[in-house]
């Protein structure tokens, strides 16, 4: 003669049971929507501000006596930009991203000058991309070597 328990407690016991990992589980739901709503919300923001941002390389240089690489850049669109690096590309298929001197923010409508000294060789270059890291899919453009002036 075996006991167990009614069948209407076991009910109630698998009623609770169910309520009680439903409100762990809504819990969980509702932070993480939250978080998940609120990185959106970062994200799209950044990206309509980056919409409106823009890079113009107006020229570039090669000093071969200093190995210096200088490119003159624009900001043409209507975001400040800053953090601002370089990426170039040789005709190895190598690439190598520097950071570039002087480390300013660009308003809009600023031209600088902006230069990296680590640049040995200039003739293997390739390609050379400038961006800001603040919107480094909009605020970008590049000059092939056979624009960079002394850079034979």
């Amino acid at each position: 003669m075996k006991k167990g328990i009614s069948p209407l407690i076991a009910t109630i016991l698998l009623i609770a049971f169910v309520i009680a990992v439903g409100g762990i589980l809504s819990g969980w739901l509702i932070s993480f929507s939250k978080e998940r709503t609120e990185e959106a919300r970062t994200k799209g923001e950044m990206d309509i501000k980056c919409s409106y941002s823009a890079l113009r390389i107006t020229d570039a240089d090669w000093n071969s006596s200093e190995t210096k690489l200088s490119l003159i850049v624009e900001n043409r669109g209507s975001e400040e930009l800053s953090d601002f690096r370089m990426v170039v590309i040789y005709d190895n298929n190598t690439a190598i991203t520097l950071k570039v001197t002087p480390s300013t923010t660009l308003s809009p409508g600023d031209v600088e000058v902006f230069y990296n000294d680590t640049v040995s060789d200039c003739s293997k270059i390739d390609q050379v991309i400038f961006y800001s890291n603040t919107c480094p899919v909009d605020a970008r453009d590049k000059v092939y070597q056979s624009n960079i002036d002394g850079c034979t």
